[in-house]
């Protein structure tokens, strides 16, 4: 059934009209096609022949022996012959005295050598069993740089000066394969390169203390380094190219353990804990069925005195184990658990999940017809991070298994107009009235008024369909429209339509929702710059970028000319008192596509919070080989836009289900998940706005267009303009600090003191009204009883505001007091009111259907001897008070006390809307 909206409209006829557009004989075909979905099979034959290098020391000649990493890689070993029936000549294994340094790197540049037997995709594994450990990077590098990872070869001495080999010497040799036999390689690494606690609690640790190894020289391996770089067809700065890098393609890793945690081995049983566990599973399993990511899921918690949890680091972590030809894992599987006796989704209100939104359960996540549906749940409790499946246990469900969305709750439906032009040239499919009961990928669609869409769908001159979007950003700056020009025309033919309707569906609900409660908006800062040069180059010639200049964040918009030859980057400071974890996504506004912004970093238990409290996050410049930030216009346009959203959190969660490719073109994206548990704590997030606006053209140096820009055949309703404010003459001396966003809001600069209450202008970000005092209140309880007078209103509501407002707040700058020596408690104390006053305009609160005022309560004044800002409640949009507004309603703000003897002192206050 097509979801009710209010009142009879026309787009409810208009869209019945398209829906009965039903072809004669094709509908079948199309509904297929509509449903976009992509079914992937594994291919059949032999699958390409597997290479491995193979290196365990126990015997080190000056550092504390192991005992069990060469049986480990003896049993590796053993699992590639017996198990894959990987012929012996295409492994190499080099043990204690055959693992020096020489040998190993020598080792590595023998997997890259042309005519070694190797063809390009074959599937290539290195697995290493040993020491590990952290030391300070060499002198020619910055002395407060991070320290660096490297494994401890059988020969590292300080005696000899043979010293460890660094991450970036590793990365820089697996680069090099990469580019020779293709990036279908697998690293396994049983060690550890950082630890905290004492020589006893390390006992049985594969970790080497930094101060019991040489240090590193200036330019380390320089002569590796230069060799293994001079085919590359990339240009690539070597110190970047470690264990895991920003963006890594060349590689996928599976650690055996998080950063900050011990590799254990159990050298009575002569194995180390992570190897064994995932020969075990690799065992138990189908290999050709497997992916890097699934394996990280599945695998059992490791049994060791401290916590150890793998990790799986590489962006093609999605693939299947050991095999780059079949594609693996689709990002849209999520993984299911049980607890106690239900079943969650690990995925929640953080990623979007709604209440009523259905999943198919399959046993794996590696699409095709060998991993059926074993049925469809709907989820009835979403939390921050997991949703509870209603009835699972009527499936019989096995303890690890995957569901994909096939429905959504109707809060995600998207807000739609359908123009009669556009049911005029709409080709017949019956996949229009499946698209509006949720038939054509379970897409929920919602008609509604033009004013109230979140889409126009309506076709141009040329009979092509557009989609012409409401959403403030893409209006402000004129990329309304879609396609772009920089893509091909749409045809009005549901197969082609409706992917885009699904993008847009997604892409509109993941960018617009926001947490009930802001938790971190106060202590959360995000700052831009464009970048230049330092003056100082590495040994490789690669030049280190450093910020230029303040932070070109204004109010939470970006607005940039864009040029290739720009570079930039983004630092986050987090000022609350808890550690928490970043996600950055990119939301365009031209392709629709969702990407995320860091590589995947997926761990079975636990890892670092990438966000540490009083630490700053630099993304896109700093340590770590990050790469900047670049921008360009396609052809065809003068402008484009992404919308940057950083989700932060107090635990650890996967947000791979969120990206998407554009659907106007097809292109891969890269996704970040970095996971550790923290016991103990309720879970938060928040999630902040950033808008990138990337010009061709210096703003108001656009050249006018020979032609004008083509007509639609309908454009949605505009605002009436908004009257610009008008300062006073005298300045108000009282300082004010920038306003703290609300949900996904970029604010517009506060008006002038003394200003009325008026719409603000339409540039500068997403606030499109406010409401702010004239004058300062105060207000004293005499009685036990609340005292309360109204202190400013905004304009009228016009029926475009209330479609358009998704959330308010009211900023104050204030003071209360109280009798002397009495402390404010729930029934005493100064605070805030917001009231909505009915069109009769008889200054009394408006009746909720209820029959009660609609009043609601914001916020207390500080009970602080001097004036200070304070922010109230967020009335996001799910607030009951948006339901029950009419045009001709207003806002109105109400300076409150209760008890006898309370006192509030409202010097300015701010209704800020977005």
């Amino acid at each position: 059934m097509i979801l009710p909206v209010t009142g009879e409209l026309d787009a409810k006829a208009i869209v019945q009209k398209l829906c009965e557009k039903v072809g004669d004989g094709t509908q079948t075909q199309y509904t297929q096609q509509a449903q976009n979905v992509e079914i992937i099979t594994k291919p059949t034959g032999a699958k390409p022949p597997l290479h491995a290098l193979i290196i365990g020391i126990n015997k080190y000649i000056a550092n504390v022996p192991l005992g069990a990493a060469v049986p480990d890689a003896l049993a590796f070993k053993a699992y590639l012959t017996d198990d894959l029936s990987v012929p012996e000549d295409q492994i190499t294994i080099i043990l204690d005295d055959q693992a020096k340094r020489a040998d190993i790197i020598k080792a590595f540049q023998d997997l890259a050598q042309p005519d070694n037997g190797i063809k390009r995709d074959d599937p290539i594994v290195i697995y290493y069993a040993g020491h590990g450990s952290e030391i300070d990077p060499p002198p020619d590098r910055s002395a407060n740089g991070p320290l660096v990872q490297c494994i401890i070869p059988q020969d590292t001495s300080k005696d000899a000066e043979i010293v460890p080999i660094p991450d970036f010497t590793i990365g820089t040799l697996v680069h090099r394969i990469s580019q020779e036999k293709g990036n279908n390689i697998t690293l396994i690494f049983d060690c550890c390169h950082s630890a905290g606690g004492s020589r006893d609690e390390l006992e049985e640790a594969r970790y080497i203390d930094k101060k019991d190894l040489p240090k590193l020289p200036s330019a380390p391996d320089k002569e590796i380094i230069d060799d293994a770089l001079g085919g590359s067809r990339d240009v690539v700065d070597p110190t970047s190219l470690g264990l895991s890098f920003e963006g890594m393609n060349s590689h996928v890793i599976l650690a055996a353990c998080g950063h900050g945690e011990v590799a254990f081995e159990n050298g009575a049983e002569k194995h180390g804990y992570f190897s064994s566990a995932l020969l075990k599973l690799l065992r138990s399993v189908k290999i050709d069925s497997l992916t890097y990511k699934g394996c990280m899921q599945r695998l059992p918690a490791l049994r060791t005195r401290q916590p150890q949890n793998p990790v799986c680091e590489g962006k093609n972590m999605n693939r299947l184990f050991f095999n780059a030809m079949v594609q693996g894992a689709h990002t849209s599987y999520v993984l299911v658990k049980p607890k106690g006796n239900d079943f969650y989704l690990q995925a929640g209100l953080a990623q979007g999940i709604t209440p009523g939104s259905k999943y198919a359960i399959h046993a794996s996540d590696v699409p095709g017809s060998s991993n059926p549906s074993l049925g469809t749940l709907e989820v009835d409790v979403v939390e921050p991070f997991v949703s509870r499946l209603k009835d699972a246990n009527s499936l019989g469900l096995p303890a690890v298994c995957y569901g994909r969305q096939v429905g959504y709750g109707p809060n995600q439906a998207l807000d739609i107009y359908v123009t009669q032009e556009f049911v005029d040239a709409a080709e017949p499919n019956d996949a229009w009235a499946k698209a509006f009961v949720g038939g054509v990928d379970e897409l929920v669609l919602r008609p509604v008024e033009p004013e109230l869409a979140s889409v126009i769908l309506s076709i141009n001159s040329k009979k092509q369909a557009i989609f012409t979007l409401t959403n403030q950003a893409s209006v402000q700056y004129g990329v309304e429209t879609l396609p772009a020009p920089s893509y091909e025309p749409i045809r009005p033919k549901a197969e082609y339509v409706m992917p885009v309707l699904k993008a847009l569906s997604q892409w509109n609900w993941h960018l617009r929702r926001m947490p009930e409660t802001r938790p971190f908006q106060k202590t959360i800062d995000i700052e831009f710059y464009k970048l230049q040069f330092a003056g100082e180059y590495t040994d490789e010639g690669s030049p280190i970028l450093i910020p230029d200049g303040e932070s070109i964040n204004v109010d939470g918009v970006v607005d940039i000319v864009a040029t290739t030859d720009d570079y930039y980057g983004i630092r986050v400071v987090n000022r609350s008192t808890q550690d928490l974890y970043a996600y950055l996504i990119d939301f365009s506004g031209t392709s629709l596509a969702i990407n995320l912004k860091t590589i995947p970093i997926l761990g079975s238990s636990s890892s670092d919070p990438t966000l540490p409290k009083n630490a700053p996050l630099t993304i896109g410049y700093g340590s770590g080989g990050q790469v900047p930030f670049i921008f360009s216009v396609s052809e065809g346009q003068n402008i484009d836009l992404s919308l940057f959203k950083l989700f932060v959190s107090t635990h650890p969660t996967d947000f791979e289900s969120l990206k998407q490719e554009s659907p106007f073109e097809g292109r891969g994206t890269v996704s970040d998940s970095k996971v550790k548990q923290l016991f103990g704590q309720k879970p938060l997030w928040d999630a902040f706005t950033l808008v990138i606006a990337q010009r061709r053209y210096p703003k108001g140096e656009e050249p006018t267009p020979t032609q004008p820009p083509e007509d639609t055949t309908t454009k949605p309703a505009e605002p009436e303009p908004a009257p610009k404010p008008i300062p006073e003459p005298v300045p108000d001396p009282t300082p004010e600090p920038t306003p703290v966003p609300g949900p996904g809001t970029i604010f517009y600069p506060p008006q002038e003191a003394g200003a009325e209450s008026a719409p603000a202008p339409g540039s500068g970000g997403f606030t499109i009204f406010t409401g702010r005092s004239k004058e300062p209140s105060s207000i004293q309880s005499r009685t036990a009883n609340p005292a309360s007078q109204p202190w400013f209103r905004t304009p009228k509501l016009t029926k475009e505001l209330i479609a358009s407002i998704q959330g308010m707040r009211l900023r104050t700058y204030s003071k209360q007091q109280g009798p002397s020596g009495a402390a404010a408690t729930a029934q005493t104390g100064a605070y805030f009111e917001i009231a909505v006053i009915g069109s009769a305009d008889d200054s009394l609160p408006k009746l909720a259907p209820d029959d009660t005022e609609m009043i609601y309560r914001s916020h207390s004044a500080p009970a602080k001897p001097d004036y200070e800002w304070t922010d109230g409640i967020v009335f996001d949009e799910t607030h009951e008070l948006w339901s029950k507004l009419e045009p001709g309603d207003c806002f109105e703000v109400m300076v409150s006390a209760r008890g006898r003897g309370w006192t509030n002192d409202a010097e300015r206050g701010h209704l800020i809307f977005w």
